[in-house]
């Protein structure tokens, strides 16, 4: 087993298992037919879907911890279970709370797509750029872009802030 390039010999690469294929690599590999088993879009899906989704679990975490604990109590004092507090009165209330965060998350969601460029998703970063390979246009596509994206996280943050509006707590905040 030889190095790209040089007759040395690559210390990493132990020769008893060159050429041969293990369980993982078929399972990571290619399919009989000659194609990934897992697509980009499933890749940029699965990646951004964690990425948002640790973020999510600390707002929602955040979001319970700024209920009182004395709420909690006076839901018990009133015969609910831990259950029905948290699933009636806590959740609720928490969700309210933590619901500008997750608006916050998720606008950043969408301006982070424009990553999945980089494994060859087909999003409107990918397309521009199939667009201006074709022409010497690259900067009206990139303000094309730019207003897309703008218009596109400008009707997110319109929904969220009408959203909000409807769920606001009386007396709390603003």
């Amino acid at each position: 087993v030889f190095c790209e390039g040089d007759d040395r010999r690559c210390p990493w690469v132990d020769p008893n298992v060159v050429g041969e294929s293990t369980e993982m690599d078929e399972v990571f590999d290619l399919v009989p037919g000659g194609e990934p088993m897992v697509s980009n879009v499933a890749w940029a899906t699965l990646g951004l879907s964690m990425y948002a989704g640790a973020f999510n679990i600390e707002i929602f975490r955040s979001g319970i911890e700024s209920v009182p604990r004395a709420t909690l109590e006076a839901a018990q004092s009133f015969g609910f279970s831990r259950l029905q507090a948290y699933r009636h009165i806590v959740l609720p209330l928490a969700f309210r709370v933590c619901l500008p965060a997750l608006n916050n998350n998720l606008v950043n969601l969408v301006k982070t797509t424009s990553i999945a460029y980089a494994i060859a998703v087909p999003e409107m970063l990918y397309v521009a750029s199939q667009i201006w390979s074709d022409a010497n246009n690259v900067k009206e596509m990139m303000n094309v872009l730019l207003l897309c994206y703008v218009a596109l996280v400008g009707v997110f943050v319109w929904v969220m802030n009408r959203w909000e509006r409807a769920m606001k707590m009386p007396g709390f905040g603003v």
